[in-house]
């Protein structure tokens, strides 16, 4: 197994482990209190246990099928070879370069050019791009996108944000409203990576940087501002938060801005 992808499924497996615990010890100490002051007697331990198993079940659901429903709005057209013939062609190529699955091609409706992959496991990913990507990047700057995508896929980077998104993030990914509740601790874990490592692993698979610098900046031109919640941020190949992503100030220590990264990536 490579040593990224071992640590990456064992960040992802802690914060599955917290949120059992944190469902496990609520639904004991609920069990406890319904033993002492009810006439179920300590036949509600076991109930009450089952029941914080139960959803917990049920919270792991809500964030995947919540964060689906974000990620791929109304107006999103899943594709497949025939309806995108030159996406296809290159997501195959980079797979087989990569060593994963084939995942999942979603357009968004956007016309910002951005791009993003989520799930929970490497061979059931989904990625997708936006309609202004690929109607403003030639075949080698979406070589260079996609292999950026693909290569987190393959660390387990992708499966890690994708986890913390859905159990850290969940509330923020439910009610945007409880972004500040969780921004600390979601950015915390989403700053165990960089843009900069991230763009210099795709480019040691393609070993042509100009290909991701002249990508990043025709997003920089057309914009890749998208109106989805903020607990989804750490997803997208640039960080949506800044309307032009311009603004390093705004953005956390393991984002960077296009520029930036523009930069670094010409001097390689």
């Amino acid at each position: 197994m490579d040593p990224l992808f071992a640590i990456y499924r064992s960040r992802a497996d802690k914060l599955l482990v917290e949120l059992w615990a944190v469902h496990l010890i609520a639904g004991a100490i609920a069990g406890l209190l319904c033993a002492l002051f009810t006439s179920l007697g300590w036949w509600a331990m076991p109930i009450a246990l089952v029941a914080a198993c139960g959803l917990a079940m049920f919270w792991l659901g809500v964030g995947e099928r919540r964060l689906r429903s974000v990620m791929v709005p109304a107006g999103s057209t899943q594709c497949g070879p025939a309806d995108e013939p030159r996406l296809a062609n290159i997501v195959d190529g980079i797979c087989l370069l990569v060593g994963v699955e084939r995942p999942t091609l979603v357009i968004h409706p956007a016309a910002v050019a951005n791009a993003s992959a989520f799930g929970r496991r490497p061979d059931r990913t989904t990625v997708v791009v936006t309609q202004g990507l690929l109607d403003e990047l030639g075949r080698i700057e979406f070589e260079a996108v996609i292999a950026r995508l693909l290569t987190q896929v393959r660390d387990g980077r992708i499966a890690y944000l994708t986890t913390a998104v859905t159990t850290v993030g969940l509330p923020a990914l439910l009610w945007r409203s409880l972004w500040p509740l969780v921004q600390v601790r979601l950015e915390r874990e989403a700053s165990t990576g960089s843009d900069f490592d991230d763009d210099a692993e795709a480019v040691k698979l393609t070993r042509y940087p100009p290909g991701l610098a002249d990508a990043l900046e025709t997003m920089s031109g057309v914009g890749v501002s998208m109106s989805t919640p903020k607990a989804t941020w750490p997803l997208w190949l640039a960080d949506p938060r800044a309307a032009d992503a311009r603004q390093p100030d705004e953005l956390p220590d393991y984002r960077a801005d296009l520029e930036t990264r523009v930069a670094v990536l010409r001097e390689f």
